[in-house]
């Protein structure tokens, strides 16, 4: 191996070592910090289990609750039946007050939680995800790796790390790459009173606010992972710049590292801007706020 050759494959495994080495640290920090966040999924594999079987529990005992309560209502109502029209109206109504009461009750106190940590976790790669960034930028920044490849064969298997990168992109930013939706405007405590004293707040509602908020921080945190990931991808479209970069092994040896370095890049920033946005937990707050004094206006 002559003194280039020499060069270059230190430089790249220096890059290897220093990308999982800022992946590592980067990861640990958000260990630590997820340890000290209210909502946050546990940091250990086995706390994050045993937090979801107790998450499962309580929401199964919440929506058992709600069943009973229904049940004893319509118990009541044959034991005793109202005497006309509006005693029957008055009794309807109260019980259905009841059932509302319960239903905010039990979102605040026990759905908002689970789907808090839900969407908090949905904000960064999920660990198979990750796996299979570094599998697959160790793989392309190799030197051996591309000195065993065919040429007529790269622009296929490039075209197949491109599929992987956009796949693992677009399941973390959870939108067509190529037409990113518009960022949704922040959550008001307005729209969830609205909601709640027309009587259309539920759980599914909630959990689609949740996304859509979701949603607005990665659209605003990750334009670059999204651009990183695009630009990569236009390696294998059949222009005549790439036909020409297809045809020079070494040239698109040095294009593909150059756009995977920065995907990587681009990916380690979105983790740290996201971390910083607070659209989601200031959510959180925002339905715990409507729906408790939403519960202590109508108990009253």
């Amino acid at each position: 191996m002559g003194p280039t050759m020499q060069q270059n494959q230190q430089s790249r495994d220096h890059f290897n070592r220093s990308m999982n080495q800022r992946t590592q640290d980067f990861q640990m920090r958000q260990l630590q910090k997820n340890r000290s966040v209210p909502g946050m999924p546990p940091a250990n594999a086995e706390d994050k289990l045993q937090a979801q079987a107790n998450q499962q529990k309580a929401e199964q005992e919440a929506n058992e609750q709600l069943t009973r309560l229904a049940q004893e209502q319509q118990r009541k109502r044959e034991e005793r039946p109202a005497k006309n029209p509006q005693q029957a109206a008055a009794q309807l109504k109260e019980d259905q007050r009841q059932l509302t009461l319960l239903t905010v009750k039990n979102y605040r106190d026990v759905f908002l939680p689970g789907q808090y940590s839900t969407a908090m976790e949905a904000r960064t790669l999920s660990p198979a995800s990750r796996h299979s960034l570094d599998r697959i930028t160790a793989r392309l920044m190799e030197e051996a790796w591309w000195g065993k490849q065919e040429g007529s064969q790269l622009p296929a298997i490039i075209k197949s790390y491109s599929d992987s990168l956009a796949s693992l992109a677009t399941g973390l930013m959870g939108f067509d790459l190529a037409s990113p939706p518009p960022t949704p405007a922040q959550l008001t405590g307005s729209r969830v009173d609205e909601l709640l004293e027309k009587g259309t707040f539920n759980q599914q509602t909630a959990w689609q606010i949740m996304q859509e908020v979701g949603m607005a921080e990665k659209l605003i945190a990750g334009d670059g992972v999204v651009k990183a990931v695009l630009e990569f991808q236009e390696l294998s479209s059949a222009n005549a710049s790439n036909q020409a970069l297809q045809s020079n092994p070494k040239k698109l040896q040095k294009e593909v590292q150059a756009r995977l370095s920065r995907v990587n890049s681009e990916m380690l920033r979105y983790e740290t801007r996201i971390g910083t946005l607070g659209r989601l937990p200031a959510a959180q707050k925002t339905m715990h706020k409507s729906t408790s004094t939403f519960l202590a206006k109508k108990s009253s």
